[in-house]
C-alpha cells in the first residue's frame, strides 16, 4: 500500500521539477537497500507493449535518464528494428517508431542495408553486449551485423536482397533527432561479443576473439588494440571508469573467469581471482556501479555443488572488485526465477540504482526491476 501511494506522487515529481533539477522517482529515490524490487511490468492494454528480446542490448541515455533497449532475436520470426525507451520517473515504455515490414527491407545506392518507406532505418539485428550511449555525442552506438539472417541459416526471407549488401555499417541513432546514421569507416562487427563504452576518452571498446578493438578520432574509425581475444561467444563487457578498465565475463562454454584490458597501459589479460567466484555462466546483465566502483553481474545458479540440475533455478547478484580481484555476493537480491540470455542491465546515475528488464517470448511479461546498493 506504501507504494502505491508512493507512485501516486511520480507526477506531480515530474511536473514540478525544473530544468535545473531534472525529476526524479520518489519511490526509487528511497528504495530500500539490496533487494529487486519490480516497478513496472506491461499489461494488456498498455500504448506500448513488446516482448523483451533475449538477443538485444541495451544502454542508458543520461541526458534524458531513460534507458534504451534495441535488438531483435531476428531468426526471420522477429523484425523489431526500433529503439524502446523506458522512463524511470513516469514508469512508462515509448518507442521511437513502428517496426518496419519486411517487405521494406533494401540495400540503398551505398551498398547499405536499410529498412522503412524512407529507407533510414537499420535491419532487424541481434545485437547482444554490443549497444552503447555515447554522451559526448548524445548518440547510441550499435556495433553489430544480422549475421543470422544469412539466407539458408535459420531463413531465407532477405535472400532476394542479401547478395547485394557491401557492407553492413556501425550505425549510430542521434538521441536529439531519432535519425540513424551509418557511419563510413571501416566496420568491425562485435556479433556475438560485446562492447563497452570508455567514458573518460570517450572511445566505444569492443571486444571479441579478433582482439581488442577501439572507435574513436575524428572522423570516427575502428583501430585493433590488441590482437587475439580470450573467451568464446556470448560475453558482455563494462568499462570500470574507476580502475580505467573494461571487464570481460561470461562465455558461451560457461565461465567464471574475468578478462581485464586497461586502457592507460593497454594491458590485457585474464585475472587470477583467487578464492570465492559465481557460478559459471554465459550471457549475463552487466553493469558498472560507479558509486561502489565495482561491476555489478548477474547469474544465473540452474546447478548444485554436484552439478546437478536444481528444481527452481535463480538469479544472484555478485560485485566484482577489480582493485581487489575479488568477487562478493549480495544474498539478498537474489531474484526466484533465471534471467537467462540478458543484455539489458545499466546503471540509472540520477536515482543511482541499477535497472534490469526481464520477460521475453514465453515466459513473464516484460518487467523493469530496481536495485539500489550501499
Amino acid at each position: 500500500m506504501k507504494q502505491t501511494i508512493a507512485l501516486l506522487w511520480i507526477g506531480l515529481a515530474a511536473s514540478c521539477a525544473s530544468a535545473a533539477e531534472p525529476a526524479r522517482n520518489p519511490v526509487l529515490v528511497k528504495l530500500k537497500p539490496g533487494k529487486w524490487t519490480r516497478i513496472h511490468e506491461q499489461k494488456p492494454g498498455d500504448k506500448v507493449r513488446f516482448y523483451r528480446q533475449a538477443h538485444g542490448g541495451s544502454c542508458f541515455d543520461t541526458k534524458r535518464g531513460r534507458l534504451i533497449l534495441f535488438g531483435s532475436n531476428t531468426h526471420g520470426r522477429d523484425w523489431k528494428n526500433s529503439p524502446f525507451f523506458f522512463d524511470p520517473v513516469t514508469l512508462e515504455w515509448t518507442r521511437a517508431y513502428p517496426d518496419d515490414p519486411k517487405k521494406t527491407y533494401a540495400v540503398s545506392d551505398q551498398g547499405l542495408p536499410v529498412a522503412g518507406k524512407q529507407g533510414d532505418h537499420p535491419w532487424a539485428t541481434h545485437t547482444f553486449g554490443c549497444v552503447e550511449y555515447d554522451p559526448a555525442r548524445d548518440e547510441m552506438v550499435v556495433a553489430c551485423a544480422p549475421w543470422h539472417m544469412v539466407p539458408g541459416r535459420f531463413t531465407n526471407a532477405l535472400k532476394h536482397v542479401w547478395g547485394k549488401v557491401k557492407k553492413h555499417p556501425t550505425w549510430t541513432y542521434t538521441l536529439a533527432d531519432g535519425k540513424w546514421v551509418p557511419l563510413a569507416c571501416k566496420p568491425v562487427h562485435f556479433f556475438p561479443y560485446c562492447a563497452a563504452f570508455d567514458t573518460d576518452r570517450n572511445v566505444v571498446i569492443g571486444h571479441s576473439p579478433g582482439g581488442v578493438f577501439e572507435l574513436g578520432g575524428e572522423p570516427r574509425r575502428w583501430k585493433r588494440i590488441v590482437r587475439g581475444g580470450k573467451f568464446g561467444w556470448h560475453t558482455n563487457a563494462v568499462y570500470d571508469s574507476t580502475h580505467k578498465a573494461v571487464i570481460v565475463f561470461g562465455s558461451n562454454r560457461n565461465a567464471n573467469d574475468v578478462v581485464v584490458y586497461r586502457t592507460e597501459t593497454k594491458e590485457y589479460k585474464m585475472m587470477p581471482t583467487p578464492g570465492t567466484r559465481p557460478p559459471k555462466d554465459q550471457h549475463n546483465p552487466m553493469a558498472f556501479h560507479p558509486k561502489l566502483g565495482r561491476v555489478v553481474v548477474l547469474v544465473d545458479r540452474t546447478l548444485d555443488r554436484k552439478g546437478r540440475r536444481i528444481t527452481k533455478a535463480r538469479t544472484e547478484t555478485w560485485l566484482y572488485d577489480l582493485g581487489k580481484d575479488a568477487w562478493t555476493s549480495v544474498e539478498s537480491a537474489t531474484l526466484p526465477f533465471a534471467c537467462g540470455m540478458n543484455y539489458n542491465m545499466e546503471y540509472d546515475p540520477g536515482h543511482d540504482v541499477l535497472l534490469l528488464v526481464t520477460g521475453g517470448y514465453g515466459s513473464r511479461a516484460t518487467a523493469v526491476w530496481a536495485l539500489k546498493l550501499d
